[in-house]
């Protein structure tokens, strides 16, 4: 089996975490103070890191790297926190998050020229059709 698949279940187990205690412990505190303070209680853990593995970044790079900071940590934090907080169930939250694989593949077809397979096609089929079916009362 793929390493890389391992690491990205246990990321996700990780994850489901982050659903239980905010569902449980935080479900009306203000999204934006909560993804702030897990943010700079995270940074924390990540300070080291840049003293230790020191890359040379370009000034291009720089660019990319704010868009991903904002993109996929600080505007998908506060909507996935505010996501848990007024969804239904935690059982349709989860269902909720299958939508990454297909946003995955159609955004690698558009930015990374990566080919459609009829697989990809019918797993996004089904994980709509599945979301759907739990998600309508």
């Amino acid at each position: 089996m793929d390493i890389g698949l391992i690491y990205i279940v246990f990321a996700q187990l990780l994850w489901a975490t982050e659903l239980i205690l905010v569902r449980k412990f935080f479900p009306d505190m203000n999204a934006f103070f909560l993804s702030a303070v897990g943010s700079v209680i995270g940074t924390m853990f990540y300070l080291p890191g840049l003293f230790i593995f020191r890359e040379k970044v370009s000034a291009g790079n720089w660019i990319i790297l704010i868009i991903y900071a904002v993109t996929s940590w600080f505007l998908a934090q506060i909507f996935y926190i505010s996501g848990i907080q007024r969804g239904l169930n935690a059982f349709t939250v989860t269902l909720a998050t299958l939508t990454l694989p297909v946003f995955a593949v159609i955004m690698g077809i558009i930015f990374l020229k990566e080919t459609l397979t009829l697989r990809a096609i019918f797993g996004g089929i089904l994980i709509v059709i599945g979301f759907l079916i739990i998600s309508l009362k």
